[in-house]
């Protein structure tokens, strides 16, 4: 449980911190900004918590927000545009709330633990050695 609230809202705070330092200027830039700091936020803290502490179900964290994106996907299935709404762009290119509300409920927490879960198996991979 800790894994993942670090997975996902410690990566949001790190990620606002760092996001603060880069201007956005349109919607498609604070979606591709969002991403990018997520992923790279993400795997980040992964890596460092696996080091620390080498707890196994840090690799694991993607698959409760895998269940919570196929939720995401099947609350939407009958709309149009399930993927714009999921990847947070509306077909015009400007965030609108059912777009902005998806992709920061579903897709983000995916993304999140998805690349902290990535980092851990990673660094048990170069680290591994170290401890056995």
């Amino acid at each position: 449980m800790i894994d993942f609230a670090v997975a996902v809202i410690g990566t949001a705070i790190l990620d606002s911190a760092v996001g603060k330092m880069i201007p956005s200027h349109s919607a498609a830039a604070i979606v591709r900004k969002e991403i990018i700091l997520s992923i790279g936020c993400a795997a980040l803290i992964g890596f460092a918590m696996w080091r620390t502490w080498q707890n196994s179900a840090a690799k694991w964290i993607w698959t409760p927000t895998a269940v919570l994106f196929a939720f995401g996907y099947l609350a939407i299935a009958g709309s149009d545009r399930v993927f714009g709404r999921l990847s947070g762009l509306h077909s015009d290119s400007v965030l609108t709330v059912p777009d902005v509300r998806s992709f920061f409920a579903f897709t983000v927490p995916l993304i999140r633990a998805t690349f902290y879960s990535l980092g851990a198996y990673i660094s048990e991979l170069l680290y591994s050695s170290d401890y056995e």
